[in-house]
């Protein structure tokens, strides 16, 4: 669920770069979610409040500078969210401004429930099969739901795809309940 404060600054980012440059903006973000994911040491120096901005915005100009420097805004916005202390909220601002794209792209978003977490190529499937099933482009975020004990479940636009294994054992007792035709 994004709040109000990653939508504003995920809408300020959206308006600020051209629709050519928002993807790379985008995968710009989820490079660093991944950093800060990896690294929870680097995550923690960027979070704190124990280092001055100055030190902060050095700190993001000498990693990211190189990498990033060329998509315009994007650097002084991420040393805008470091400035406000906001960093640790860098996930929703990614999920708002990716949820901004989208709806500009016309593509629906969703979530795929599974019991662990699904490979970026196993989502990459499933979210292509969903859009072949609905007719139009699809997103899937997964989630993990250690309730299901294997198979996916997709929710896309007010649809439920359940593959689940737990829907398949239902399916089977209800048959079994009914009997089986001679």
């Amino acid at each position: 669920m994004t709040d109000v404060v990653s939508q504003n600054y995920a809408t300020a980012l959206f308006g600020l770069l051209a629709p050519s440059d928002r993807e790379e903006a985008m995968g710009a973000m989820a490079s660093i979610l991944e950093d800060m994911r990896e690294e929870p040491d680097f995550a923690r120096l960027l979070t704190s409040r124990g280092i001055s901005l100055a030190e902060r915005r050095d700190v993001l100009d000498n990693v990211y500078g190189k990498r990033y420097g060329n998509i315009p805004h994007f650097l002084p916005f991420l040393k805008v969210v470091s400035d406000h202390h906001r960093l640790g909220r860098l996930q929703t601002i990614y999920d708002a401004f990716r949820s901004l794209h989208h709806a500009e792209l016309g593509v629906k978003e969703g979530i795929a429930y599974s019991a662990e977490r699904l490979s970026q190529e196993e989502l990459d499937a499933i979210s292509q099969s969903v859009s072949t099933r609905i007719g139009t482009p699809v997103s899937l975020h997964n989630v993990i739901d250690h309730r299901l004990l294997g198979g996916v479940k997709v929710a896309v636009d007010g649809k439920v795809f359940d593959g689940t294994l737990v829907s398949k054992l239902r399916s089977m007792a209800s048959t079994l309940k009914g009997g089986i035709p001679s």
